[in-house]
Order: C-alpha cells, then sequence, then structure tokens
C-alpha cells in the first residue's frame, strides 16, 4: 500500500507529504511554547514604605500586566526570602530569579565600586548612571561585575539621596560630629567617619531600631525613605542638609534565567518596562525624600540643620584630602582617575 501510494505521488509528490507530516508534528510544540507561562520570584529587603519597594513592586505588576499571562512574577518583601546581604550571591547563584540589588553591594565583589559609595563624589544619580554606562572605563567594569556575578541589570529603582539622622544632638556642623557613635553598614564609610571624630560599630539594617533604642548608637547616615519605612524617627530627631551621596539600586535577574525567556518577553522587560519604571522612580525619588523630611520635622518633631557653604566647604575638603585618597587604594588607578575626569575633580 505505502509502495503504491510513493509511485503514485512520485518525488515531488513525496516531498510535500513529509514536510506536511513534519509541520503537524512540531505545530503542537510551537502552539505550547506560545502558551508557556515563564515564572519568577522577586526578593527585595525593603520595608513596604520604602521607596524602592514600591518601584520594585511595580516594576513586577507592569511586567505581568503588559506579558498578558506569559510572565507572572511574585513579590517576596522586606527579606522574606533573602536579606540585604544575601541577594547577591542568592541571585548569582541562581537560588531566586530577580532581586533588588543596592550598588554598593557590589563593593563586596569587586573593591572597585568603593567608587560608587564615596560620599560627595558624584553629584547625581544621573552622572553616577552615565559614568558606569557611558564612560569607556566606567563602562568596562560595569560589564565586568555582571558578567562576573552572573546577573543582568533591568532597571534602576533608587533608593534615595542620604544624609545623617542622630538621637544625640543636631548636626548642625562637621565639629558636631566628634564622639557620635554611628552605625556603619558599607566600608567605605569609615573611612568617612574617622577623620570626623567618630565612633562606629557595624550594625545590620534589621538591628539599627533596637541599636537606637538600647543607646548602642545614635547616628546614622540612610535616605529619608528608610527613616519612615523602619521607624527609626521614633528616636532620631535631628537631621542635615545637604544630601551627602545618592544610594542607587536596580532590579537584577539571574543572567541563566533572563537568557531561558524569549527574546520578546526579554524585550519586554529590558526596553519597555524597565525605562519606565527607571524615569519615574529616578524622577520621584527626590520629592519623595523632601516629602518625607518635611513629614520628620512637621508631624514627627524632628529638626533638619541646613549646612552654609562654608561648612559645606570643610566638608569636601576633609573628603579630597584624608578621606577619597584612602578609599582610591582599593581602585586601580586608571578607573579613579577616569572617574575625577569624569566629575571635574582633580
Amino acid at each position: 500500500m505505502a509502495s503504491a501510494v510513493s509511485r503514485l505521488l512520485g518525488k515531488a509528490g513525496r516531498l510535500v507529504l513529509a514536510a506536511a507530516l513534519i509541520f503537524a508534528l512540531l505545530a503542537p510544540a510551537g502552539a505550547l511554547a506560545a502558551d508557556q507561562v515563564f515564572q519568577a520570584r522577586l526578593s527585595y529587603h525593603w520595608g513596604a514604605k520604602h521607596y524602592s519597594a514600591i518601584m520594585a513592586s511595580k516594576f513586577a505588576e507592569e511586567c505581568n500586566k503588559a506579558a498578558q499571562g506569559r510572565l507572572k512574577i511574585e513579590v517576596f518583601p522586606q527579606g522574606q526570602l533573602y536579606s540585604i546581604a544575601q541577594i547577591v550571591p542568592a541571585l548569582s547563584q541562581g537560588q531566586v530569579d530577580l532581586g533588588g540589588v543596592l550598588d554598593v553591594l557590589f563593593m563586596q565583589a569587586d573593591k572597585n565600586f568603593f567608587l560608587t559609595g564615596m560620599q560627595r563624589f558624584f553629584n547625581s544619580f544621573q552622572q553616577k548612571r552615565d559614568f558606569w554606562e557611558k564612560d569607556p572605563e566606567g563602562l568596562k567594569y560595569w560589564e565586568g561585575i555582571q558578567k562576573k556575578l552572573g546577573i543582568k541589570i533591568l532597571c534602576y529603582i533608587p533608593v534615595g539621596p542620604t544624609c545623617y539622622f542622630s538621637s544625640a544632638h543636631a548636626l548642625d556642623s562637621l565639629a558636631a560630629f566628634k564622639g557620635l557613635k554611628a552605625r556603619t553598614l558599607i566600608a567605605t564609610e569609615r573611612y568617612s567617619f574617622k577623620p570626623m571624630g567618630v565612633n562606629f560599630v557595624k550594625v545590620s539594617t534589621a538591628e539599627v531600631y533596637s541599636a537606637l533604642k538600647s543607646g548602642m548608637i545614635d547616628t546614622f547616615n540612610t535616605v529619608p525613605s528608610a527613616l519612615k519605612a523602619y521607624s527609626w524617627w521614633d528616636f532620631a530627631k535631628y537631621g542635615q542638609q545637604p544630601y551627602t551621596f545618592y544610594a542607587d539600586a536596580y532590579v537584577a535577574a539571574n543572567l541563566k534565567w533572563w537568557e531561558s525567556l524569549p527574546k520578546d518577553l526579554q524585550d519586554l522587560m529590558l526596553n519597555q518596562v524597565g525605562p519606565k519604571i527607571s524615569e519615574e522612580a529616578t524622577a520621584g525619588v527626590m520629592g519623595y525624600s523632601n516629602d518625607i523630611l518635611k513629614e520628620f520635622t512637621e508631624t514627627k518633631g524632628g529638626t533638619i540643620s541646613t549646612w552654609s557653604k562654608e561648612e559645606i566647604k570643610k566638608a569636601v575638603e576633609l573628603d579630597k584630602t584624608e578621606v577619597w585618597p584612602e578609599i582610591a587604594k582599593n581602585i586601580d588607578p586608571d578607573l579613579y582617575q577616569a572617574a575625577k575626569k569624569f566629575v571635574g575633580v582633580e
């Protein structure tokens, strides 16, 4: 029977029949691929009222909505899965698919990123980002750290601008810091505290509230968003301006998980939702932070001391002469020189 059909159809007919059979076999697989739901877990440590938490959750919501059922990102906030210190290793090892990552966490993997933790060095979020993404020397390290860690940065969710707060007394001058007991979280803070005459102890984010309550610490540098989100303003009643540092953060993906996604979903997350969230988050973070400082003074009885130009000049000079050069010992000379040239500091 088969041979009769073959003789009847001839060579051309057999080719058509073979193609039809192949198409019939592959069609169901294609349909299944189109219907496949790609699932992910997004972990971050921030409290629910923290600005980065709000924007990280919005990134997940917008991606899920735009993917129309093909992508399901489940959010795990407040360190339910991983703490601030655990998230980068968890992403690198594929224990979680997406995570909220602070820029200063890269210092643990590469000391060249001590550059990100230098106070009063970069004057804005955009200047810092432009150096890493647009300066040839900066870009080399920016791409290198993502490759080294096995992650892909998808969007910016800035933590906010930082300033100092204290429960001890008004922070109305550089001299007011002498003798204070500060919380330190990142390595570069310690370089700043020493010449300021500040005593310091390493305290995790989760431990700050109890440390303030017990008197273990009386001072810390943070974003206004954290001051509210963790209720640290229950004890800290004094703050200072202007801001000293621009703490950035990202939604990052495990690289293997990212590469497993279809190209259209990658494009949706990286080129559609990502830029939208980055723009909204960056545009809103300064106003959000300023609003919290207003709430701090008007409803929490806080006092903000705004430094004079002369006092700011003293602080910058201290950084230039005693702080930045010490931090720079951890940084490749070519990278540090490129950064100084980029920001106009010589």
